[in-house]
C-alpha cells in the first residue's frame, strides 16, 4: 500500500522516513490509505483537512515532529513545538464531528491505548475533550469536519521531562514520562495503539454512547462528585436551553448524548451539553 503524499508549496514536503520505518510500511501498519510525516508543520488539522479537500484516499493520518500552530478546542493554542510527545489528526470517511459525544469516546480509546504501554498509569478523561493523570493534563482532541470526512486530531505529552512542558496553560501539564517512572514510551507504538484504537472506534458509529463504554467513562471520569465552575450551554429539566457563566455546581455522570450532569446550589439538575469547565475541587 503506498501512501498518498501531495504537499501543498507552503510546507516543507513529508518526511520519507519516521522512526526509523519507511512511509509505505507505516500506512501498511496502521491500516490507512494515505500517511504523512512532518518534521515541522502548522497544524496537522490543517493538513488532514487539505488531503480530503484535495480527493486524497481515507483514512488519512498525518503526523507532525513539531506543530508551530497546534490548536484545541475554541481555537486555544496547543503547545506542541516539541519532538517528545504525539501530534496527529486521523481523517476517517463521514461525519458527526459535532457529535458531543466524539470527543469522548476518542478520550477513551486513548486513554487505554496509553495504558497499554504504561499500564501502571491511570488514565482518566476530563469532560469535554481532555486526557488527565490526577489534576494533570495529559492530552488534548480536537474533532472537527469536513465535507465527507471527520477530523479526529490528539495530542499527547510522552516523553517531556518536567522543565520542557508548558508553564502557562489553564491545567498544569504533566507527561507519561513523569507518571511512568521516568520509563520513556516509543512514539511509534504509541502512533500504533492510537490508531488502531481510533479504527476500531470509527467502526462503532452513533450519536449515543454504547452502554459499556459509557460506563466506562465514568469509572474515568475526573470530574464526577467534584465541585466545579463551567461555562456554556445547558438544558434544564422542562427541555430549555440556556447560556451559562462560571457556573457553580457539582458534576454528575456523562450520559449517553455526551452531556455532563450538574447540580447546582440549589440541587437543581441541568445538563452541560457544550462549553468547558474551568475549575473544580
Amino acid at each position: 500500500m503506498t501512501p498518498n503524499s501531495a504537499l501543498d508549496s507552503r510546507e516543507g514536503s513529508p518526511a520519507e522516513v519516521w522512526e526509523g520505518l519507511p512511509a509505505e510500511a507505516w500506512a501498511a501498519r496502521l491500516g490507512v490509505a494515505t500517511v504523512e510525516f512532518h518534521t515541522r508543520i502548522g497544524s496537522t488539522s490543517d493538513r488532514a483537512r487539505q488531503l480530503v479537500e484535495g480527493g486524497h484516499r481515507l483514512p488519512a493520518i498525518v503526523v507532525a515532529d513539531r506543530q508551530s500552530a497546534g490548536r484545541g478546542q475554541r481555537g486555544r493554542r496547543w503547545e506542541s513545538d516539541s519532538t517528545r510527545g504525539l501530534w496527529l489528526t486521523a481523517a476517517f470517511t463521514g461525519h458527526g464531528s459535532e457529535d458531543p459525544s466524539l470527543a469522548l469516546r476518542v478520550g477513551l480509546a486513548a486513554s487505554r491505548a496509553l495504558e497499554a504501554l504504561a499500564p501502571e498509569v491511570r488514565v482518566q478523561v476530563k469532560w469535554p475533550n481532555d486526557l488527565v493523570v490526577g489534576d494533570r493534563k495529559l492530552g488534548g482532541i480536537l474533532c472537527e469536519g469536513t465535507p465527507g470526512a471527520v477530523l479526529i486530531g490528539v495530542g499527547l505529552n510522552l516523553n517531556h521531562a518536567s522543565a520542557e512542558l508548558p508553564a502557562e496553560v489553564v491545567l498544569p501539564a504533566t507527561s507519561l514520562l513523569l507518571e511512568n517512572r521516568a520509563r520513556p514510551v516509543s512514539r511509534g507504538s504509541a502512533l500504533a495503539r492510537l490508531a488502531d484504537a481510533l479504527t476500531a472506534l470509527v467502526a462503532r458509529p452513533g450519536a449515543r454512547i454504547p452502554a459499556d463504554d459509557l460506563a466506562a467513562l465514568n469509572a474515568r471520569s475526573a470530574l464526577k462528585g467534584r465541585r466545579l465552575s463551567a461555562g456554556g450551554v445547558v438544558r434544564d429539566c422542562t427541555g430549555s436551553v440556556r447560556k451559562v457563566a462560571d457556573l457553580a455546581a457539582t458534576a454528575g455522570e456523562i450520559l449517553p448524548d455526551g452531556s455532563l450532569e450538574l447540580r447546582d446550589e440549589t440541587g437543581a439538575r441541568s445538563l452541560l451539553i457544550a462549553g468547558s469547565v474551568e475549575s473544580w475541587s
